[in-house]
């Protein structure tokens, strides 16, 4: 199996498929004014926050996970219980 880079989705694309999602949630973006810099949200604003939100989540499910990497806990482990640290 070869490693092949697929082309990422143009703006129109993801536009499609912001709408998409937005009406299957029941949700008509069309009433929102295509572009207002004085209304609180606008499609266009809306759309750009969707593709950078889309793009972002691209990236960050393309993290590799060391396994040597352990993560701080803010709370002992339990077998700390166990052993002559706890008595102490």
């Amino acid at each position: 199996m070869t490693d092949r880079q697929l082309p990422s989705p143009s703006d129109d694309e993801l536009n499609v498929y912001i709408r998409t999602r937005y009406a299957l949630l029941g949700v008509d973006i069309s009433v929102l004014p295509e572009s207002d810099p004085d209304a609180p949200m606008d499609q266009e604003r809306l759309l750009a926050n969707g593709r950078l939100i889309l793009r972002q989540d691209v990236v960050a499910a393309d993290f590799e996970i060391d396994p040597q990497f352990n993560l701080p806990v803010p709370h002992p482990a339990p077998f700390v219980a166990w052993t002559a640290e706890a008595d102490e």
